[in-house]
């Protein structure tokens, strides 16, 4: 068990509490990792060599955390890794965005946030990796997934809100009104507010890229592309 921080701004003070939530993380990485399938992009893969031996040793770590924590190779990390002096710093803002240990938000919080935004992007390719990572590290069902698209039941106002800012600021980021920014910041500290722009924001970057290279969905993701074209009146088509 650990304890989570919340924080409530009241009469424009910040007050945080405590309070104890189950371990964020239950599955960090995959004990089994699947093929990622023989689907071709657009551009040739590079070749990683055996054990990625052929990956510059700076950025092999990252590869091979990222391999551990989908529990396969992305195809979308295969692609940067004809430029790795900037998918190093892609992977960095990653983590950083979504897990590293000083953020005040949980990464299963952001991830739920990463799931809707995709979706309303209308990438494929990271809301069927954001649906397969929610189902196997925290045990989603169908219904629970499509809770996150429905925003039918959100835990408290305070994921409420949030949930209409992603959904907001991903359709028409000028268009965000005074009264949800105000609102955003009433029920979330500054750290939180940014950190929740910032997965807004990276998740924009990510989808786009993804989006003009049409990639390739890999394998043990494919079923979950469904979840794309979800809305809350019809179920996905599998």
């Amino acid at each position: 068990m650990y304890h989570a921080r919340r924080a409530n701004v009241i009469n424009g003070e910040t007050q945080v509490t405590m309070s104890p939530h189950a371990i964020d993380s239950p599955v960090p990485v995959s004990r089994e990792i699947a093929k990622e399938g023989e689907s071709q992009a657009f551009l040739p893969y590079p070749d990683l060599g055996e054990n990625l031996s052929k990956v510059p040793i700076h950025v092999r770590p990252d590869v091979a955390y990222y391999i551990q924590r989908m529990g396969f190779l992305p195809n979308a990390i295969k692609l940067y890794l004809h430029v790795p002096w900037i998918a190093e710093p892609l992977f960095n803002i990653n983590n950083a965005i979504m897990r590293d240990e000083r953020n005040s938000l949980s990464e299963h919080f952001k991830y739920r946030l990463s799931f809707l935004a995709s979706r309303e992007n209308g990438c494929a390719y990271c809301t069927a990796h954001h649906a397969a990572t929610l189902k196997r590290r925290w045990n989603y069902s169908e219904k629970l997934l499509a809770d996150v698209l429905g925003n039918d039941e959100p835990a408290d106002e305070r994921e409420a809100v949030a949930f209409e800012f992603v959904r907001e600021a991903s359709h028409n980021p000028g268009g965000v009104s005074d009264d949800l920014r105000a609102r955003l910041a009433k029920h979330f500290a500054p750290q939180e507010v940014m950190e929740i722009v910032l997965v807004v924001g990276f998740w924009k970057m990510y989808n786009l890229m993804h989006d003009a290279m049409k990639l390739p969905i890999e394998d043990p993701v494919i079923r979950d592309r469904c979840w794309v074209e979800y809305t809350p009146d019809t179920n996905p088509t599998r």
